[in-house]
């Protein structure tokens, strides 16, 4: 194909695919820390090593758009995507798309690399000029306030919402409005064509979500993962048939982004929000300045000005790479600079807390009636992780009956996930909404605690990964039980117990209690599972002590599988005696079953004959590997049963 014989992909040797993949490192590094898709670096990055403005677009929205999808299924398991809106803009950004990327190869057509070059650039020079002056200023507004005030739906989104158009309207969860779908098309239509441009379509696609539609700020920045998505796919169908896409730029810059994207993550819980706009407007301020310098180069190449002389081009061109570095250094500089002060300040409070008194002193709390002196039985100090949705009502319930029935302090908290949204630059006006409702509705917790009689405080925060900060607050406050809801079964992205449940009980180190929405802890009857090993043993402990204090008879269940030897299920039985005999000393009222059958079958089983409103079990057992953070049998039994599962670590 001729164009693709036009276009000179430039030959990669050893120090080149070090520099992508220090680029790409660097660049998903940033990315992580200032919640951006990083396109708006990584395309200059290869620019500035002589990849041709329009491969390095291509390139770059190849890389993306597998990240894009990565990123929607991850929101929408916090419930954050409005896959419908993304769909619908995403069916017009297509169209820009296409378009945009028809414009590029004409003008590399007409104009070769140089014409190619100085398109890219002005665009970058322009969008990032208007782009990081918002942020610093914003940034520079918001460095002192502390303002609390709900975020507001604007004054163009309130009109777009009242226009009715018949034969257009379509109701977006998100919006909870109906809305004319014309009003989507332009939208996507710029998103596209800004996509196919420079590989960064987020920066109209978010602000017009929210300002122009009136989605919620962090349903704006999730859902524009979908249309990223979208236009990712078909731009990069569209660019790769006319052989644009570098594919091996796309693959080394990508594997070197997967690493860098998780230490900025990290980096932004140690930083304040004004902080994270500074950088970004920093960065994207370098970013512009490297494109600006190269542009004499390019004109001059298309006789649009004076010929340069003979030293002047690449003199500007290794001055643009230089500056484009700074940006790299400068930001990989700052964030890992977050990341030591954060962690050291981490570890002398983690001192302070383990050397005090107390780590958890509400103004009342009721005295448990016995001291409860076993680490693993002890039921003093309850953490509530809370969403504030339909999948948290049976935590939140059975949290506050346990605590008033053990005598035990209550912490609710509610995180608010950050995260990789295309324009973080919003910052906090960006999730105030979202952490006003969560206070709205840890409010109506302690309400709930108060006429209970439970001593209760809560806390709404954010965090770019939730289970970190649930499983942070629950050492913090040296907590003896998270208690936390399981995820619905709407769609196949939630067919499995949600992930931040999952990784809250392979991380934390203590018990887990997971409550479905319509289960109750009445003290039916408790199902122990165990399969002789050190953590099922941790298991009857701590249920003996909480069957104890809610009068409730046991079951222990040890289960042996079919092609077990008979020495196996000799054991199996062994094992339930064993602890059958220890919960009659500790005076429970129990009995012992060896069930035969897949595991977690068995188990679940047995609580539907025995009517149990808990099953408890070990983290982990003998069947796997003691380093997986959460065993098959355990997740699949929370997974399957109606009843609450305790996790025993």
């Amino acid at each position: 194909m001729d164009l693709a014989s036009a276009t000179n992909f430039i030959p990669l040797n050893a120090l080149d695919v070090t520099y992508l993949l220090v680029v790409g490192f660097i660049g998903g590094l940033v990315s992580g820390f200032i919640g951006s898709g990083g396109a708006f670096v990584l395309t200059p990055a290869m620019m500035s090593m002589g990849v041709p403005g329009i491969v390095a677009v291509a390139s770059n929205i190849c890389h993306k758009f597998p990240k894009a999808l990565v990123g929607a299924i991850k929101r929408a398991k916090y419930g954050q995507v409005d896959v419908k809106l993304g769909l619908v803009i995403g069916v017009s950004a297509e169209a820009g798309v296409l378009y945009g990327a028809h414009i590029q190869q004409t003008i590399h057509q007409s104009f070769g690399d140089a014409g190619s070059n100085l398109y890219v650039s002005l665009a970058f020079v322009i969008i990032l000029g208007i782009i990081c002056s918002s942020v610093l200023w914003d940034a520079m507004k918001t460095r002192n306030t502390t303002s609390d005030e709900p975020e507001k739906v604007a004054r163009l989104a309130r009109w777009v919402q009242t226009i009715h158009i018949p034969g257009t309207m379509v109701y977006f969860k998100s919006l909870n409005a109906r809305v004319s779908v014309l009003f989507t098309i332009p939208l996507g239509f710029a998103t596209g064509m800004l996509a196919a441009t420079i590989a960064v379509g987020g920066f109209i696609g978010v602000p017009a979500m929210h300002y122009v539609l009136g989605a919620p700020a962090l349903m704006a920045s999730a859902t524009e993962l979908v249309t990223a998505f979208v236009m990712g796919v078909g731009g990069s169908m569209k660019y790769a048939w006319s052989g644009l896409v570098d594919i091996r730029l796309a693959m080394i810059i990508l594997a070197g982004s997967l690493f860098g994207i998780q230490l900025g993550a990290i980096g932004t819980t140690y930083v304040k929000p004004h902080m994270i706009k500074m950088v970004m407007g920093v960065i994207m301020v370098l970013v512009m300045f490297s494109r600006a310098i190269a542009i004499p180069v390019y004109l001059s190449e298309l006789d649009l000005i004076d010929k340069l002389a003979p030293h002047l081009p690449g003199a500007l061109l290794n001055i643009s790479f230089v500056v484009l570095i700074a940006a790299l250094a400068s930001g990989a500089a700052i964030v890992f600079a977050a990341l030591w002060t954060g962690i050291s300040a981490s570890r002398r409070e983690a001192v302070l807390v383990t050397s005090a008194t107390t780590a958890f002193s509400p103004d009342v709390v009721a005295s448990p009636a016995t001291p409860q002196l076993s680490p693993l039985g002890r039921f003093e100090r309850f953490l509530l992780a809370s969403d504030g949705s339909e999948y948290s009502a049976g935590a939140v319930r059975e949290a506050l009956r346990m605590a008033s029935k053990c005598g035990a302090r209550l912490r609710a908290v509610s995180v608010v996930a950050g995260g990789d949204a295309e324009l973080y630059a919003m910052g906090e006006q960006l999730i105030t909404k979202e952490l006003n409702t969560a206070r709205a509705y840890l409010d109506d917790v302690q309400q709930q605690a108060a006429s209970a009689g439970v001593a209760c405080e809560s806390e709404a925060t954010q965090g770019n990964q939730v289970y970190q900060e649930i499983v942070s607050q629950a050492e913090k406050m040296q907590a003896d039980l998270i208690i936390m809801g399981r995820r619905g079964r709407h769609g196949l992205a939630r067919l499995m117990v949600g992930p931040s449940t999952v990784r809250v009980i392979g991380h934390s180190s203590c018990n887990v209690l997971v409550v479905p929405r319509s289960a109750e802890l009445v003290g039916r009857r408790f199902i122990v599972a165990s399969d002789g090993s050190r953590y099922g043993d941790a298991s009857a402990v701590t249920a003996a002590r909480l069957a104890k204090l809610c009068h409730t008879p046991v079951t222990v269940v040890s289960v042996t599988r079919p092609e077990h030897s008979e020495e196996r299920k000799r054991e199996a039985r062994q094992v339930m005696s064993r602890l059958v005999s220890f919960l009659k000393q500790e005076g429970v009222v129990v009995e012992g079953i060896v069930p035969h059958g897949r595991p977690d079958e068995m188990i679940v089983k047995t609580a539907i004959e025995k009517n149990a409103d808990l099953i408890i079990l070990g983290s982990r057992g003998r069947t796997g590997l003691e380093r997986v953070l959460l065993g098959n049998t355990s997740e699949r039994v929370i997974d399957q049963t109606q009843c609450a599962v305790l996790v025993v670590k």
